[in-house]
């Protein structure tokens, strides 16, 4: 449990942690790549480790430390037994592995936490057993746990995939697809959450991908992946919890270490922010939030459906109704972003309207005591953490969950909180 008091405006400087986005890919392209790869400012978290627990499985040289560096070498050993791979919650690292493994000499069996069991996959499954990949539902159809039997393919396919459920789904076959010799062409329907995308091709490029857009049809040109040394920029997923901070208390927050232009979309929180009657700029080395009196409004979410649970954490305190819409994908996440952040509001007094693909939200809640159940996920605890800062009288359970992307986030909130 974690008590969280009512705070004066919060004035601080902090320092963005590095992106699991751009972390995630950059420990599977090391392994992707011809030589050594060093990755430095790699996010430590559970989602990471699991990725780079991974290679260590499937017999890739690899060492170092998250606190320092982590090097990636060759694959110096192939079991002819079934290789298990735990990824525990980790979306990201299910998709990805899925997407890469399946052109990967080797039997795997790919499963996780009770959670993963509930997040469908079929999409993505669907269109690798087209070509002849060998994937198999361990258990339930259209779910993980899943059985590959990696092989060696040409490519040059031309593949048709939904990306209504997860942006991932796309960018689990560009990686995959960028160590085919004749590359994959991928023409997307439905596509939620467009610059995780965008982060998979800018990444795909550093070591050496060639990537062409058209609308959405997207083409991997076979190439020879190499970086000897990549460096993963700050995050603006978890920047926008000190952003969220600074709008709630009325305070002025600069975070460090974040790339800017970005193809991260979670930094499109700071555009909704001026809306909402914020200033925010750029300044030198950091991002700069300073708070002010909320306002309402509509905000079509779906690119940057991570930053969901900050917003809606700190809607009430808007002088008018918060829409947010077009989030549908928010229920296979972690949990049922939608259901689980409708709940928690709820229990801190406030009046949300759920529907199957957003929210709208009303201004006030009361001043009770709350505790807040987590459901397992890392954003509504850091979130509500935030909204606590506000309202005051809220405790968080598991408040342990921010292992999975943030562990350093209460350290940080202690830092930066001024009880009142």
């Amino acid at each position: 449990m974690r008590l969280i008091p009512r705070s004066g405006p919060i004035n601080a400087t902090v320092t963005a942690p590095p992106s699991k986005s751009y972390s995630v890919r950059a420990i599977l392209l090391g392994a992707m790549s011809e030589g050594n790869t060093t990755i430095t400012n790699c996010l430590d978290a559970d989602d990471t480790r699991y990725a780079f627990e991974a290679l260590r499985s499937l017999g890739f040289d690899v060492s170092g430390s998250f606190q320092r560096e982590l090097y990636i070498g060759p694959r110096k050993s192939m079991s002819a037994n079934e290789v298990p791979i735990f990824v525990g919650n980790a979306g990201t690292a299910m998709r990805f592995l899925t997407g890469w493994l399946a052109f990967t000499p080797g039997r795997f069996l790919l499963h996780g936490e009770e959670r993963m069991y509930q997040r469908p996959i079929g999409d993505l499954v669907d269109v690798l057993t087209s070509i002849d990949a060998e994937v198999e539902y361990a258990e339930k159809e259209g779910y993980p746990p899943l059985r590959i039997r990696g092989k060696k393919m040409r490519g040059g396919f031309d593949l048709t995939i939904s990306a209504a459920t997860s942006s991932q789904f796309v960018s689990a076959l560009m990686l995959g697809g960028a160590t085919l010799p004749a590359g994959i062409t991928l023409r997307v329907e439905s596509l939620v959450s467009a610059p995780y995308v965008d982060i998979t091709a800018d990444i795909l490029e550093s070591f050496g991908g060639r990537v062409e857009r058209s609308g959405n049809t997207i083409r991997v040109h076979g190439s020879r992946l190499e970086r000897d040394e990549y460096r993963v920029e700050g995050d603006y997923s978890s920047a926008s919890y000190w952003f969220a901070a600074a709008a709630a208390t009325g305070g002025e927050v600069k975070v460090l270490g974040l790339a800017s232009p970005t193809a991260q979309g979670d930094s499109a929180l700071l555009d909704i922010l001026v809306k909402m009657g914020c200033n925010a700029r750029v300044d030198g080395d950091g991002v700069i939030v300073r708070g002010a009196p909320l306002l309402g409004g509509t905000f079509d979410c779906n690119a940057m459906p991570d930053i969901v649970p900050t917003l809606a954490a700190i809607a009430p305190l808007a002088s008018s109704p918060v829409e947010i819409t077009n989030v549908a994908n928010l229920r296979v996440k972690e949990s049922d972003r939608l259901a689980t952040v409708t709940s928690e509001l709820r229990r801190l007094g406030a009046t949300v309207d759920e529907r199957s693909d957003g929210l709208t939200i009303q201004p006030g809640w009361s001043s009770d005591p709350a505790t807040i159940e987590t459901h397992n996920d890392h954003r509504i605890a850091m979130s509500f953490a935030i909204a606590g800062l506000a309202r005051g009288n809220v405790t968080i359970a598991q408040e342990q969950v921010v292992s999975k992307s943030y562990p350093r986030f209460w350290r940080t909130l202690d830092e930066v909180a001024k009880p009142v």
